[in-house]
């Protein structure tokens, strides 16, 4: 396993950064999500993102193979995070990348789950168009979601993930309340979180961009997960960006997703949020959006056909589908 991915001599191809650069740098923490890694990562790439940087989490599926297929080809660097009891996966995982590989030197950073795929509706829809919005004094940019539903067949089947599930929430659903961010000068945080960085040590106030364009002035001492978590209903905002969460996908991968725990909980807690509940919350998703497929799917495609063409990205691409489907197996009666 390489401990960096080796950048293309052209700069200007995905996770094309110049070597030593950090530019556009995404993070990720997974764990049994084998089926999907490859789209993620090539959609990511596609719109420029320079570096990705992926943990796995004592993963059963050969999620972890097929990321250190992908770190060979030179398309991540995969980080096996040996998580302790009563660790939180994720917490650990950004703690164990940043040390590691210097993030702290990312021009912008961003954390995105498995399921989350950035979608940059101004420009060309690239990550840069993105943070061409920012003005200079912008410290942070954030997003909030669209949420995605099901589809009728409660099977699980290899395949996009982001053509196969086209039905959204209402943009004013509670489901798009949580946030993610985009974050500059992330040395003066004291730690990385999922939704944004925490633990600000710097003097001066921070301001934060909206999806809308509108800004906002978070003071020295603010605690920032308050309001870089979720935000009210009404204040749920889209327009430059957003990101599409695919928050259930098939029923039963839902049902691996509760098997496996969260990752924003200690190893070994019991997943008490995955509930039958929840998924039918957003199983509720009515409103057909095929947008994001039509900005970025060509792109994505190419990205993953190229990658797939590698022989060793594609062995663990099957492997890691034959294991996820036997995992589903055993907890699901066809």
């Amino acid at each position: 396993m390489q401990d960096q991915a080796t950048p293309p001599d052209d700069p200007s191809a995905p996770g094309g950064a110049a070597s030593g650069a950090r530019g556009h740098v995404l993070m990720c923490s997974m764990r049994d999500e084998g089926p999907f890694v490859l789209e993620f990562v090539a959609h990511h790439r596609a719109i420029g993102f320079d570096r990705i940087f992926i943990a796995s989490n004592d993963c059963r599926d050969g999620t972890d193979l097929l990321l250190d297929a992908l770190d060979r080809a030179g398309a991540i660097t995969h980080y096996r995070n040996r998580v302790k009891p009563g660790e939180l996966p994720q917490h650990s995982a950004y703690a164990g990348i940043r040390r590691r590989h210097g993030l702290d030197a990312a021009d912008w950073l961003m954390v995105l789950d498995a399921d989350e795929f950035l979608d940059v509706t101004s420009g060309g829809g690239r990550v840069q168009d993105l943070t061409a919005q920012a003005d200079a004094g912008d410290d942070i940019i954030m997003l909030n979601p669209l949420t995605f539903g099901t589809s009728r067949d409660p099977r699980w089947q290899p395949g996009l993930v982001t053509e196969q599930f086209p039905l959204r929430l209402p943009a004013r659903h509670g489901a798009n309340r949580p946030v993610k961010t985009l974050a500059r000068g992330v040395g003066r945080f004291r730690q990385i979180h999922n939704h944004s960085v925490v633990g600000y040590r710097g003097k001066d106030a921070l301001t934060v961009l909206r999806a809308d364009g509108s800004r906002f002035a978070i003071p020295p001492g603010g605690k920032l997960w308050e309001v870089l978590r979720n935000v009210p209903v009404e204040d749920i905002r889209h327009g430059l960006a957003h990101y599409n969460h695919y928050a259930v996908k098939s029923l039963a991968s839902y049902l691996l997703r509760h098997d496996r725990g969260r990752g924003a909980a200690p190893k070994g807690e019991a997943n008490a949020r995955h509930t039958s509940g929840y998924f039918d919350r957003i199983a509720a998703a009515r409103i057909r959006d095929t947008g994001f497929s039509g900005r970025h799917g060509e792109a994505l495609r190419a990205e993953y056909a190229r990658l797939l063409a590698i022989p060793e990205v594609a062995a663990a691409q099957a492997e890691t589908e034959r294991r996820y489907g036997a995992l589903i197996a055993a907890i699901m009666d066809y």
